[in-house]
C-alpha cells in the first residue's frame, strides 16, 4: 500500500527506530569476543537500517540477525532478561504471548481437549440415565458429574498455562499441586458409580494427598535455594532473632523432643517430618487395600481386631506432624519466603487435606451408629462412602477456584510476584517437554533413597 507523502517521514522514522533498538539488543547479547566492537556494529546497523528504510526495504543481514534473536527469545515479546539491569525486559507480555490474544492463541488445544472430555462425560451420563432412570445413585452420580465437568477443565487449564510458560523449576511444584483437583474429582466421581472398585480408587487419592503436602514443602525449600544458600538464610535468621534454636512450642513433639538447631539440623528434620507422611500414608493405604481382601481392614468399624482403627491413629498422627513441620518451617523462614506468598497456599492445601480426612471420619462414624440407612443394594457403609465422594466432587469446585488464584501461572510473568527470583536465577523459557519431564516424582524417589542410605548411621 503506497504511503501518502505527508506520512512518509513518520514511517521512515518509525522504521529507523525499530531497527536501531533491534540491533542494539542483538549486539548487547553478542559473544564476549565481539563486545569491543559493539558500538561500531550498532552504528553500522543503524546506518544500514536508515539507508534501507529510506528505500522501503530491510537488508538480508538485519533480517537474519532478527531471526536469530527471535529463536533465542532475545527480543521484546519473549521472557528474556536484560543483562544491564538483571530484570525482565518486556512489559505486559507473558513469555511470548500477548495479553490481548493469550486466551485464543495459546489455549486452542487445551480447549479442544476440554470440550471433548465434557462431551464424553455428558454422553456417558445420558446413557446411564436412559438405562437407570431416576435411581438415587444415578442422580448423585449426575450431580457429581456436573461439579467435575466444571472443576476439572479449570484445573487442566491452569496446568496447561504453566506448561506452555514453563521457565522455573518452581512451576513443577505448582503443576503437581494443581493436579490434585482433577485426580480428586475424577476419582470421587468414578467411585460414586463403581462401588466395588472404590477402595482401589481411594488408595490412589490418599497417596497423592501426601505427595501434594510434600510438593508444597519442596516448593518453599527450592525457593530458598540450594543447601549453602539455605544455611546462609538461616544464619541471617539467627542474627536477626538472637537465638540459634527453635522455641519449645515450635518443635513437633515438643514434650519428648529437643529443640532443633537453626542450621542443617533444621533443614533435615523438617524435610524428614514431611517425607514421613508421604511414606506412611502410602504404606497404610496399600496395607489397607491388601487386608480388605481378607476382610481385616473393617473400614468404618472401630474395633481393635480390625486394622481401620490403627490406620486412623497412624495416619492422623503422621498428618499432624507433617503439617506442623510445614508450619514451623514457614514460621522460621517467613521473611525469606514472603515473595512466594506461602500462607494462602498452605491454608488451602491444609483445608483440602484436613476437611476431606475428618469429613470421611465423621461420615463413617455416622454409618457405624446407624445414622445412615441402606439404599437399594447399597449398605450403610456404601452410602457413607458415596456421600463422602459426592461431597468431594462438590468441594473440588470450590478448591479449584482457590487454587486458580493461589497457584497462578502469572506469578512467573515478567512483572509477576516472583520476578526477582526469576532474575536471580536467569530464568529462560523452556519447552513443554521439560515441564512434563520435571513434574514427574523422580526427586521424591531420590530423596527417599537418601534417607534409606542414612539409616545405618543412626542405628
Amino acid at each position: 500500500v503506497p504511503v501518502a507523502p505527508n506520512h512518509d517521514t513518520g514511517a521512515r522514522h518509525a522504521m529507523m527506530e525499530l531497527l536501531r533498538q533491534n540491533k542494539e539488543m542483538i549486539s548487547a547479547r553478542s559473544r564476549p569476543g565481539r563486545e569491543g566492537n559493539k558500538e561500531g556494529e550498532v552504528g553500522e546497523g543503524a546506518a544500514r537500517g536508515a539507508q534501507d528504510a529510506s528505500h522501503g526495504e530491510v537488508s538480508p543481514q538485519d533480517d537474519s540477525a532478527r531471526s536469530t534473536a527471535d529463536r533465542r527469545g532475545e527480543h521484546p515479546g519473549c521472557g528474556g532478561f536484560s543483562p544491564e539491569s538483571g530484570r525482565p525486559e518486556s512489559d505486559g507480555v507473558i513469555y511470548g504471548a500477548q495479553v490481548d490474544t493469550f486466551w485464543v492463541s495459546t489455549s486452542a488445544i487445551m480447549l479442544c481437549i476440554t470440550y471433548m472430555l465434557v462431551l464424553c462425560v455428558l454422553g456417558i451420563v445420558c446413557w446411564q440415565f436412559t438405562m437407570y432412570p431416576y435411581e438415587k445413585h444415578i442422580i448423585a452420580w449426575t450431580i457429581g458429574a456436573v461439579f467435575m465437568m466444571i472443576s476439572v477443565p479449570l484445573a487442566l487449564q491452569d496446568i496447561h498455562f504453566h506448561i506452555i510458560h514453563y521457565c522455573s523449576p518452581l512451576q513443577r511444584h505448582y503443576i503437581r499441586i494443581l493436579w490434585m483437583i482433577p485426580i480428586y474429582s475424577v476419582e470421587s466421581w468414578l467411585a460414586l458409580r463403581f462401588n466395588e472398585q472404590k477402595l482401589y480408587l481411594e488408595t490412589g487419592r490418599e497417596a497423592y494427598e501426601a505427595y501434594v503436602v510434600y510438593s508444597f514443602y519442596k516448593l518453599m525449600r527450592d525457593f530458598l535455594g540450594d543447601k549453602p544458600q539455605a544455611l546462609a538464610r538461616l544464619r541471617r535468621v539467627r542474627e536477626r532473632t538472637g537465638r540459634d534454636k527453635t522455641r519449645w512450642y515450635e518443635t513437633p513433639g515438643a514434650c519428648c523432643c529437643r529443640d532443633w538447631r537453626l542450621d542443617s539440623q533444621f533443614l533435615t528434620r523438617s524435610s524428614l517430618g514431611v517425607y514421613q507422611y508421604v511414606f506412611l500414608r502410602t504404606v497404610c493405604a496399600l496395607l489397607g487395600l491388601i487386608l480388605e481382601q481378607w476382610h481385616l481392614f473393617g473400614e468404618g468399624h472401630y474395633e481393635w481386631d480390625k486394622f481401620y482403627v490403627y490406620y486412623v491413629i497412624i495416619v492422623n498422627l503422621s498428618q499432624c506432624w507433617a503439617l506442623w513441620c510445614l508450619l514451623v518451617f514457614y514460621q522460621i523462614m517467613k521473611e525469606d519466603l514472603k515473595p512466594l506468598r506461602p500462607l494462602p497456599k498452605f491454608l488451602v492445601i491444609k483445608a483440602v487435606v484436613f476437611v476431606s480426612w475428618w469429613q470421611g471420619i465423621i461420615i463413617m462414624y455416622m454409618a457405624s451408629r446407624e445414622m445412615l440407612h441402606p439404599v437399594l443394594d447399597y449398605s450403610s457403609e456404601d452410602v457413607a462412602k458415596g456421600l463422602q465422594n459426592l461431597l468431594i466432587c462438590a468441594e473440588m469446585l470450590v478448591y479449584g477456584l482457590c487454587f486458580h488464584y493461589v497457584f497462578r501461572y502469572t506469578d512467573f510473568k515478567n512483572d509477576g510476584a516472583l520476578v526477582d527470583f526469576l532474575s536471580e536465577h536467569k530464568a529462560v523459557m523452556k519447552p513443554p517437554e521439560d515441564a512434563v519431564r520435571e513434574m514427574m516424582p523422580i526427586d521424591v524417589l531420590i530423596e527417599g533413597k537418601g534417607y534409606v542410605d542414612r539409616v545405618p548411621k543412626y542405628m
